[in-house]
């Protein structure tokens, strides 16, 4: 289940940049700057040009499992994925980081509307339940069950060929 998510989506205008460095200055057509460098995952560098225009999409989410005592571990994992335009396609690439974390419910209280959590390293955490929807299903969740978390982000670069 998704807990919450976020997208915004930047457009505008390379304004400077270093190919040496890869950095990459885009300004929005409100003024505001963002300065960035382009991993190697943005192929077809250098294809690009100050006053080309762009598009970066940023993303984020969070998501919830919950799962019964003793299916796994109390830990935290990462991983990350990519894709990179094929050679002399327009340049851009997309990143994405997903965080991992199992917790362990070591306290529930469906009428506080909060949760205890035990993480990998020990440490205890009591979290409030805001959302509605999940507060709903406090009276189901067991001392001991696990509490899969996993945070995503996510940023694709486009390179429109309609620069001026």
């Amino acid at each position: 289940m998704t807990a919450a998510a976020a997208g915004v989506t930047l457009q505008g205008q390379i304004t400077a940049l270093d190919k040496s460095s890869r950095a990459v200055t885009v300004t929005g057509a409100d003024g505001g700057s963002l300065s960035f460098v382009a991993g190697p995952d943005v192929r077809n560098f250098n294809q690009l040009k100050v006053g080309d225009n762009v598009t970066l999409d940023y993303r984020a989410a969070v998501a919830l499992d919950l799962q019964p005592a003793g299916s796994g571990e109390v830990g935290v994992t990462t991983s990350q994925a990519g894709t990179v335009p094929v050679r002399g396609a327009i340049p851009g690439g997309a990143r994405s980081n997903t965080v991992n974390i199992v917790t362990e419910v070591v306290a529930v209280d469906p009428v506080a509307n909060t949760i205890a959590l035990r993480g990998p390293s020990g440490n205890t955490q009591l979290i409030a339940v805001e959302r509605e929807d999940l507060r709903a299903k406090l009276p189901n969740v067991k001392r001991g069950d696990l509490l899969r978390i996993s945070y995503t982000e996510a940023v694709a670069l486009g390179i429109r060929r309609d620069s001026p």
